[in-house]
């Protein structure tokens, strides 16, 4: 059963993150399969591979309002896949590049209009990007993986279609190649985790875990947490409910648009709250005033990669030396 929930209130169109597209063009017909042996349907491909690991990265969403009644995103949309490329995937696929090699492939993601519609219209869209992404991870794995131990990577809009993914299809994922799973911006329940068949991460130093976890503040809500929500910390990689220092933040990289990005060690310390959120302190003002605050406030969904970056780019690093050492001959 797809799962559908999330809380409204004043933040319905804030939740452009959440939810994804079908395999339905908006007057209902099928659209034509995605062909992932054409090297314009992938955002990230490498020309060669130079690292032992790889990291298969699902973008959140990029296209937002309006509309204008065409619901899911095309792939031929240059100003959008421009977008995409700079201001998601390549940002966040950085902390994973220098141990992986990246392979972040397009999809047809939905327009942030869809999560004012009813559950069986989005029960509708939410079928496209999860034949996308579902058909750009076989192409993956037949053509471009070979054999090498991997990394999963996704946020918000590209984590619910991984799981979904995930749920239709458990046999294609091989476990015993996965060196972690990295899907913040989406809820996770112990029923999930279940079946799927992978555990919530509780050390540094884990692998074939699954990592996840929804920032917000002092009394934020965000719409990506739902009842049930299980959480990582990313300053500690464990799951207790223990406030972790920002001295163990090894720094913040903080998107901005047409500015560089804003970097600060030791940015924010973080603990897991009672809802299954990560919860922070409230950025001091110099900071918070140059934040993107589109989901309302003190829900830092945007920042789940910026504010904990050099953080998971130094765990994944050790997650793959690790993995190295658990499957050396």
């Amino acid at each position: 059963m797809l799962r559908l929930g999330c809380r409204f209130g004043g933040m319905v169109l804030l939740a452009v993150l959440l939810l994804c597209g079908k395999a339905f063009c908006d007057s209902g017909q099928q659209h034509d399969a995605v062909d992932y042996g054409k090297n314009k349907n992938w955002s990230m491909l490498p020309e060669k591979t130079v690292h032992d690991f790889d990291v298969f990265f699902v973008h959140p969403t990029t296209y937002g309002p309006p509309a204008n009644g065409k619901y899911t995103a095309s792939l031929d949309d240059k100003a959008l896949n421009a977008k995409t490329d700079k201001d998601s995937v390549r940002w966040v696929t950085a902390a994973f590049s220098d141990s992986c090699n990246v392979f972040a492939p397009r999809y047809r993601q939905v327009n942030i209009e869809v999560m004012m519609m009813g559950d069986a219209a989005k029960a509708k869209y939410l079928e496209t990007p999860v034949g996308d992404i579902t058909a750009a991870f076989e192409y993956y794995l037949r053509h471009l993986n070979k054999g090498r131990p991997f990394i999963l990577a996704s946020h918000s809009q590209g984590s619910n279609v991984l799981l979904l993914m995930l749920l239709r299809n458990p046999g294609l994922l091989d476990k015993s190649k996965l060196v972690a799973a990295y899907m913040p911006g989406w809820t996770f329940t112990d029923a999930d985790l279940a079946r799927i068949g992978l555990r919530l991460g509780r050390r540094p130093d884990e692998t074939g875990v699954l990592l996840t976890w929804n920032t917000v503040g002092p009394g934020g809500v965000s719409p990506t947490v739902l009842p049930g929500a299980r959480c990582v910390n990313p300053l500690s990689w464990t799951t207790d409910q223990k406030e972790y220092p920002a001295s163990m933040d090894i720094a913040a990289r903080i998107l901005r648009e047409d500015k560089p990005p804003l970097v600060v060690p030791h940015f924010t310390a973080a603990r897991i709250n009672d809802s299954g959120a990560l919860e922070i302190p409230t950025p001091r003002p110099e900071i918070a005033g140059q934040l993107k605050m589109f989901m309302g406030k003190e829900c830092y969904h945007r920042y789940d990669y910026d504010f904990f970056f050099d953080n998971v780019k130094a765990n994944a690093k050790l997650r793959c030396e690790t993995y190295r050492r658990e499957h050396r001959p």
